[in-house]
């Protein structure tokens, strides 16, 4: 890209914001709440960009710290989504960079107003609760989707925090299941054949699970734990609880996946005589697929601003993001926020999330993303094959 007047002035206005925004990110590290109680990080971030004179509504699809904040630009065009999490993770605080990258959306947002009117098209914050996928219904985007919210998105984007700088990484659609069997007790050695064995129910559907892992495609995992397996030695147990992390590349192999979970977990209670009750505590995330035509828009803006970057890596993280990237063309960056070896949900990137290359890399996010909005208004040309492949991947 070469130098453009549209561009400085908005890398100008997300600067002239700098501290404030950092001071933003501070206060929400500081004050780590879990997904759907983001009460304090939702209020500071909607009413920074009310002030800014963004259109906002609260308790957005229902949601109580869920917002969307919208900027209307005097002439027609595409609307552009920024997302913005600012969920914690119990125990470890911000230990995800969700305190950085909700606030490198709305620094984004903030920039691009102040052009908005110039170039067209509309500016859309979307706050979204519960990323995580530690609380119940975990996956703040897809009710906000169900809501239809999205309908009328052009495109979207996010960033998040990360040891490096990649544009497009690839991640898998991802489930959590819990099942609980009951049984019946019974003195392990003066009446066993009065009990019904809970754990064996349990024991015998991991072995099922096991069984299929040499079937299993590439990228798919099943991990599965015992949480509650009995309370003595002495006694038929009358009730286990196994808890799984279900993964697979697309959300079609999971689904697959999830049906042989199913059959495994029935197949125990079969052999057992066990009743058994399985559910999802958190809503399925879909694989993303992003759009690269708007992340070479993407790379383009880090280039612009002489911040290197990795084009595309595969992961087998589930983020909710994915099941936006099905609805419109999306792109999830992650930016560096400090040494190449950082690894999520640590304390060392937690206190990563809180330091000066965390911010530097908040500021990175939200000039690129408000130098690829713009690219996007602009371009007509990228519009059309951003668009075009989308249709082809997705739908």
């Amino acid at each position: 890209m070469k130098k453009n007047n549209v561009f400085e002035n908005v890398i100008g206005e997300i600067e002239s914001k700098k501290t404030e925004l950092i001071n933003l990110s501070k206060f929400i590290w500081s004050n780590p709440e879990l997904g759907y109680q983001e009460y304090k990080a939702c209020k500071v971030l909607s009413d920074f960009l009310e002030k800014e004179s963004f259109q906002i509504t609260r308790k957005a699809a229902g949601l109580d710290t869920a917002f969307v904040a919208v900027r209307k630009g005097k002439k027609d065009g595409p609307c552009v989504a920024l997302m913005s999490e600012y969920d914690a993770l119990e125990g470890l605080g911000h230990a995800c960079g969700h305190n950085l990258f909700s606030v490198s959306a709305v620094g984004a947002a903030f920039g691009l107003s102040k052009v908005i009117d110039e170039i067209g098209g509309s500016i859309m914050v979307l706050g979204t609760p519960a990323e995580e996928g530690t609380v119940p219904n975990a996956g703040g985007k897809i009710p906000m989707i169900e809501k239809g919210l999205f309908d009328n998105v052009d495109v979207a984007m996010i960033c998040h925090a990360e040891g490096r700088t990649i544009i497009e990484r690839i991640l898998g659609a991802s489930a959590v299941v819990e099942v609980e069997y009951t049984g019946k007790a019974a003195h392990a050695g003066g009446s066993p054949h009065e009990g019904i064995n809970a754990l064996s129910a349990g024991i015998l559907a991991i072995n099922n699970i096991n069984a299929l892992r040499q079937h299993f495609l590439p990228g798919a995992i099943v991990n599965v734990i015992i949480s509650e397996g009995g309370i003595g030695q002495n006694t038929i147990p009358d009730k286990c609880v196994l808890k799984m992390s279900v993964r697979a590349d697309k959300k079609e192999v999971l689904e697959d996946l999830l049906e042989k979970v199913n059959n495994c977990v029935k197949a125990g209670a079969l052999a057992t005589g066990c009743k058994y009750e399985i559910s999802s505590p958190k809503k399925t995330y879909e694989n993303l697929v992003p759009n690269h035509n708007l992340a070479l828009s993407f790379k383009e803006a880090l280039d612009y601003l002489g911040v290197p970057s990795i084009q595309s890596e595969t992961a087998s993280y589930g983020w909710d993001a994915g099941n936006v990237s099905h609805v419109c063309p999306t792109i999830a960056p992650y930016i560096k926020i400090g040494k190449e070896n950082l690894v999520g949900h640590t304390d060392e990137f937690r206190e990563a999330s809180n330091s000066e290359e965390g911010f530097d890399g908040m500021l990175i996010g939200a000039k690129a993303m408000a130098i690829t909005v713009i690219d996007y208004l602009t371009n007509k040309e990228l519009r059309e094959k951003v668009k075009t492949e989308f249709e082809a991947k997705v739908r």
